[in-house]
């Protein structure tokens, strides 16, 4: 996969990204770019990391990989910050209340289930380096508006599958085998060919490309805004939305 430098000077591409934390055969990474009919599913070590996962490598390697590649959208598939301490909601952020994701973000160094810890505090810790040192702005309701180059996403593709009309991808699909039809069912409600043996976290990277599609694009149809605006104090942000792709514009 080559550097774009003859597409538009506006960033049309989406990159995104399956999460984990404790080794990269674990993550799903999809690119789609605007001049391509179908997504390309990069490994770690095209984007040049190697194991252990590190939140400041990881997050210089997705910068990096944007700016070449034109990213309008970056996503990544966990939590981009903790709950609000005056937040009504209890032990999680309103999108996860709303979302019912499984793992819920409280007050920092506080979730649910508490297996969740080290995961939930690497995606935080992601998304602080790539606002903080790299410059990436968080999705807000008024993106549109905004006219920026690059918007940093959270996503949620369980919500995702369901959105477009498809059922969940299972955890327990984890081998490409277990997973395939969920592989054809994704390629016949987009359109894409996607190649045989992607894996349970590719295809989780690839569910939610169209919510970024949408961003890049300025198409508030097709995209549902969960949650509430990151809320930044003290240098920490809380609550967060989650975007997740809309099938087709709402009725009048």
């Amino acid at each position: 996969m080559t550097p774009r430098s003859d597409g538009p000077t506006h960033h049309s591409n989406v990159l995104s990204v399956d999460l984990a934390s404790r080794r990269y055969r674990d993550f799903g990474f999809a690119f789609l770019a605007h001049d391509r009919a179908n997504p390309e599913f990069p490994h770690p070590g095209d984007l040049g990391l190697q194991d252990p996962p590190d939140a400041g490598d990881l997050a210089a390697a997705l910068s990096a990989f944007a700016r070449d590649h034109s990213v309008g959208a970056l996503l990544l598939d966990g939590p981009q910050a903790w709950r609000h301490p005056q937040s009504p909601i209890e032990h999680m952020r309103l999108c996860e209340r709303v979302l019912n994701t499984p793992g819920k973000t409280g007050t920092p160094g506080h979730v649910k289930p508490r297996t969740y810890l080290n995961f939930i505090q690497f995606s935080i810790e992601v998304f602080a380096r790539l606002r903080q040192s790299l410059g990436w702005p968080l999705l807000t309701h008024d993106w549109a508006s905004e006219g920026r180059a690059g918007w940093l996403v959270e996503s949620f593709p369980s919500s995702a599958w369901s959105a477009l009309g498809l059922k969940r991808l299972p955890s327990s699909a984890r081998s490409a085998k277990k997973a395939d039809p969920w592989r054809r069912d994704l390629s016949a409600a987009t359109g894409w060919e996607l190649p045989a043996g992607l894996s349970h976290d590719e295809l989780q990277a690839a569910i939610v490309l169209p919510a970024g599609q949408a961003v890049v694009r300025g198409d508030a149809d097709h995209l549902v805004l969960v949650g509430v605006d990151p809320i930044e104090e003290a240098d920490q942000v809380y609550e967060g939305l989650i975007a997740v792709p809309r099938l087709s514009p709402p009725r009048n």
